[in-house]
C-alpha cells in the first residue's frame, strides 16, 4: 500500500471510499444501534483535503485505506487530563481511519497509524490523539502496541452514532515535545 496526501482530484474516490466504510460500519455488532453513516461529513473531507489533512492508501490502483488527521477535537477532549498540556494548534487529533476489509488483516491500519506519526513529528505537533468506541478493541490494542497511552473514557455524541456513546481517549507524545 502507498499512503500519500489527497488531492481534489481525488475527492470522488474518497467520498466513494467512506461510503463504503460506512456501509460497512454500519454492520458492525459493537454499534448496536441504528448507525446514521455519513462520517466524515462532505466539509470535513473538503477541507481536509484542502489544507493537507486527509491522507489516502492506494493498492491495485485504488483508494483502500484512508485517515483524516487536524486539530478538530470534541469538546469532550477537554474535560480529561492529558499526558502534555499543549497549544490546540500543536495537537494532531486522528479521524475516520479506515481500512476496505477486503484489504484487511494486511497490517494497513498499523501503516496508516505509523504514517500519522511521521507526518505529525515532520509537522512539529507535540502529540497525537484520537478516540475509540470502547467496545471496539482491535484498533485499541493496535494504539496501545504503538506506544499510545490510554488517557480516560468519555461520553460523545456524534452525529453519525446517533446517540452519546462512550469512548476511550488515547495520546502519544512525540519525542519533539
Amino acid at each position: 500500500m502507498q499512503i500519500r496526501t489527497a488531492t481534489q482530484a481525488d475527492y470522488p474516490n474518497v467520498m466513494a471510499f467512506y461510503d463504503a466504510m460506512n456501509a460497512e460500519i454500519g454492520r458492525q455488532a459493537f454499534l448496536h444501534i441504528q448507525y446514521r453513516g455519513g462520517f466524515p461529513p462532505n466539509d470535513m473531507i473538503v477541507s481536509a483535503i484542502d489544507n493537507r489533512e486527509l491522507f489516502v492508501g492506494e493498492e491495485d490502483g485504488r483508494i483502500v485505506a484512508a485517515y483524516i488527521m487536524n486539530s478538530e477535537a470534541d469538546a469532550a477532549y477537554n474535560t480529561v487530563q492529558w499526558q502534555i498540556v499543549a497549544p490546540e494548534d500543536q495537537v494532531c487529533i486522528l479521524h475516520a481511519l479506515r481500512v476496505d476489509p477486503a484489504y484487511g488483516r494486511r497490517g494497513f491500519a498499523r501503516r496508516l497509524v505509523l504514517h500519522s506519526i511521521e507526518t505529525a513529528t515532520q509537522r512539529g505537533k507535540k502529540a497525537i490523539r484520537l478516540d475509540c468506541l470502547d467496545e471496539n478493541e482491535a484498533p485499541q490494542r493496535m494504539y496501545l502496541s504503538l506506544g499510545f497511552r490510554y488517557i480516560d473514557i468519555v461520553p460523545i455524541l456524534y452525529e453519525d452514532i446517533g446517540e452519546p456513546r462512550d469512548f476511550r481517549l488515547y495520546e502519544l507524545v512525540l519525542s519533539n515535545s
